[in-house]
């Protein structure tokens, strides 16, 4: 263990990395190819199980509806199986006093051990925080004896923050940001990577519509989407164009063009790349024709976000025109529409895995 050491040449992890806009999967291919692995990042995010998430609180208007997480049964899974998909062991250390349903946790000492550790070992690490909120980032190096942290965050170019040559974040108040909730590592090669066999259950598990408390999930979610949509009400309303002398508090914060905005980059990055994945599939095994079915169907997904929903919207932007648009109850309708296009796609394509499945 030594003071100090800071890995150099880490790709960047940032919104738009790789073609992506899912924190989890931009950080795990940034890693994957500092150590030397080759990843898509569409394999990335189709074997984590984000490719196919989707989740609505049914409570309320929540920003956290995309939150990776959500995506499974428990919370560590979606972080598992990405790596250990790769055919890598994995290891993970929670915070202490997360009350998340989690299978460990950690102290601060606990948290630096186990940074350096990697870090000294020539990993870097994926967290959770510090910077921003709890999406995942890299963590690249570390300075008095892991008191202060050097790394990636897809938010550090919204914060003040001190950078390193390299364009890291540095900063020694990560322990203070109750964001920062966990730390995994990329641990050695144990086995093959997965293959389909391995992908389609994880597939299934996150587009099989239910309830999990607050949040509807897989084909649930869209309903619950469309419901909230068109019973917003007039305070709702109101927020989202900033009345009551709020004109100018449009630039994509209102919690309303938030979710919307959200759930239509969950769907479009994630059916998008399980398209690919699927393209892939089918060009590489022309004797089954269940792939390319399945890649039409996310591909739909996708498509109608970009040409419709978009457009009724005037862009993908969360601007003022878009909150005005939002407002509009023709709109909502137009909108409620397209979501039930994109169900009855996602329902085939569950359909057609399952088949798959079972042959």
């Amino acid at each position: 263990m030594s003071d100090e050491k800071i890995l150099r040449g880490v790709p960047k992890a940032y919104y738009g990395a790789f073609g992506g806009i899912t924190p989890f999967p931009i950080c795990l291919k940034a890693v994957s190819d500092y150590l030397g692995d080759e990843l898509d990042y569409a394999y990335a995010i189709v074997a984590c199980g984000a490719a196919f998430r989707f989740a609505w609180n049914t409570t309320e208007w929540d920003g956290g509806n995309v939150d990776i997480m959500l995506a499974c049964d428990d919370n560590e899974r979606p972080f598992r199986q990405g790596i250990e998909a790769l055919g890598r062991d994995f290891t993970m250390l929670w915070r202490e006093g997360r009350d998340m349903r989690l299978p460990c946790s950690g102290k601060k000492e606990d948290f630096k051990s186990f940074i350096k550790g990697q870090i000294d070992a020539g990993k870097p690490v994926i967290s959770l925080g510090p910077i921003g909120p709890c999406e995942a980032g890299i963590l690249a190096g570390y300075r008095d004896g892991g008191d202060t942290l050097l790394g990636w965050s897809l938010f550090q170019d919204w914060e003040k923050l001190d950078l390193h040559e390299e364009g890291y974040f540095i900063t020694d108040a990560w322990w203070g940001d109750n964001d920062f909730i966990g730390v995994m590592a990329l641990g050695d090669i144990a086995g093959p990577r997965w293959g389909i066999e391995q992908i389609l259950p994880v597939a299934i598990a996150a587009l099989e519509g239910r309830q999990e408390g607050r949040h509807a999930k897989g084909l649930a979610a869209y309903d619950a989407w469309k419901a909230a949509l068109l019973a917003a009400d007039e305070s709702d309303l109101a927020l989202a164009v900033g009345d009551g002398g709020n004109e100018g508090m449009f630039d994509g914060m209102n919690i309303m063009m938030m979710c919307q905005g959200d759930a239509t980059d969950c769907l479009i990055d994630g059916r998008k790349n399980a398209c690919k994945y699927f393209q892939r599939l089918a060009q590489e095994n022309p004797d089954q024709p269940l792939y390319a079915e399945i890649a039409e169907q996310f591909g739909i997904v996708a498509k109608t976000i970009h040409e419709r929903i978009y457009k009724v919207l005037r862009g993908y932007q969360r601007g003022k025109k878009q909150v005005r648009a939002l407002k509009k109850r023709r709109t909502r309708v137009k909108i409620g529409g397209y979501i039930d296009v994109m169900r009855a796609a996602d329902e085939k394509a569950l359909a057609l895995m399952e088949e798959l499945m079972a042959r």
